[in-house]
């Protein structure tokens, strides 16, 4: 846990956050496309789901604090991943944040 806090905390001091600018909808963004491919995990592989999320986030992704924690907690292991994200995106928009499809996602 404290590991987790520690990357946390070193992610969000690495950029200013603005919760009104482009950096708040970086996470909103984010759950939008893992939605997306939650929506279409009937019709594509493992592989394939990856590839579009992965591929979606670097081209419509503009928010540098929500692409370095989405980013970072890949070296994670996937239990932790969720959690890191939702507490990087609460403290960043200063609310609660939530994404069931990536929450669904990242088991």
């Amino acid at each position: 846990m404290y590991y987790q806090k520690l990357i946390l905390i070193l992610l969000l001091s690495m950029h200013s956050i603005v919760a009104f600018s482009v950096e708040a909808t970086g996470f909103g963004e984010i759950c939008k496309i893992y939605t997306e491919a939650k929506n279409s995990s009937i019709t594509m592989s493992k592989e394939e789901l990856s590839h579009y999320v992965f591929e979606n986030i670097k081209n419509r992704v503009n928010s540098k604090d929500a692409l370095s924690v989405h980013d970072a907690v890949f070296g994670l292991a996937p239990s932790k991943r969720y959690s890191l994200v939702k507490e990087a995106a609460e403290h960043s928009l200063k609310r609660t944040w939530n994404c069931k499809a990536m929450k669904d996602m990242m088991k």
